[in-house]
Parts: structure tokens; C-alpha cells; sequence
């Protein structure tokens, strides 16, 4: 089955990596992609310090990817790290490691930026939807509609109160 959690609230990678959490207790192979962000995350850390049957790929980098300013080194590291990942490395561990769930977080925001294209993402997602010996979970802010309309399951997250109204952004532990 294809996933897709969507949405301007918070909780879309809580889910995914939720969902990641659930098929790993099942004894499942789990293979996670992280698009636009860093290797700094609280799940990241966890998952590299327990033997699991999970491979994780940060393809994101430090720097912040600014909308509309893709010449420089930051879009240009994410695009072709998102890029070969998708073309090459997924349809590799699909074919050698046989992941069950494959997460690919920040993806539909990585595609709504244009930092990757949509016609290769929808290749590789139309190989999960409506399957059930294998699924994909795609999570962003903004997920494109093509996506959604391709998806098993979409649920979106809205944001009703949030302490980064107060002030309060990133927390360790809640946000990272």
C-alpha cells in the first residue's frame, strides 16, 4: 500500500516513523530515506544505535533549502542526492534487501520544491500502490495531488494550536 501523511500540522514523521516502529516489532525489513533534512533527529539516533532490520539514508544536508534559490550547493547536494537514491539505490534494495515498508520522509515537500521530479517519484511509487506484501509511506508539508491521487491512504495533518506560536521551535525530543 502506498501512505501519505500531508498536511501544515505537526505529526507527519511521527506517523511514518510510528508506522516504521510497527513493522520492525513485526520482524519486517524497513528501509528509510529522510529527503531535506540532517542525520540530527532523535529517531535517527535511536534507530542507529539498536540492531534493527532497518537501513536509513539521510539524503538532506545542514544547510537550509531556501524556496525559489535552487543554484546553490545545498539544493544542487539535495537534488542529486535525492536523485540517485530514487534511481538507483531504492530499485537496488528492493531487488537485494527486500524491505517490506519503505519510508520516505520529506519527500512530497522535496517534490513540491522541484528539487526532485515528479514523473520518477510517481515510477517509483506506482511500484507499492494497491500492493500488499509491500508498502511506502510519503510524508511532507505539501505533497502534490498526482501523489495523493496515487496513494492507498492519505491523511492529513492540520494544525489546530502549536507552541511554535508561542515561540518555541525546535525542541530536542519533540521536534528533532
Amino acid at each position: 500500500m502506498l501512505l501519505v501523511f500531508y498536511g501544515k500540522g505537526k505529526g507527519k514523521s511521527t506517523a511514518a516513523y510510528g508506522t516504521a516502529i510497527r513493522a520492525l516489532g513485526r520482524g519486517w525489513r524497513v528501509v528509510i530515506a529522510v529527503f531535506m533534512k540532517s542525520k540530527g533527529s532523535g529517531e535517527l539516533l535511536l534507530l542507529r544505535r539498536l540492531k534493527l532490520p532497518v537501513r536509513v539514508y539521510v539524503l538532506g544536508t545542514e544547510r537550509f533549502v531556501v524556496p525559489g534559490d535552487y543554484g546553490g550547493d545545498a539544493p544542487s547536494e539535495n537534488m542529486v542526492k535525492a536523485y540517485a537514491f530514487l534511481k538507483y539505490v531504492l530499485p537496488s534494495l528492493m531487488r537485494s534487501y527486500r524491505p517490506r515498508l519503505v519510508v520516505l520522509d520529506e519527500l512530497g515537500l522535496a517534490v513540491h520544491m522541484g528539487l526532485v521530479d515528479e514523473r520518477t517519484v510517481i515510477q517509483v511509487l506506482r511500484r507499492f500502490s494497491g500492493r500488499v506484501d509491500v508498502h511506502a509511506v510519503v510524508t511532507g508539508r505539501y505533497v502534490p495531488r498526482i501523489i495523493r491521487e496515487e496513494a492507498d491512504l492519505v491523511s492529513e495533518v492540520r494544525e489546530v494550536k502549536h507552541y511554535f506560536r508561542k515561540g518555541y521551535v525546535n525542541l530536542e525530543g519533540l521536534d528533532y
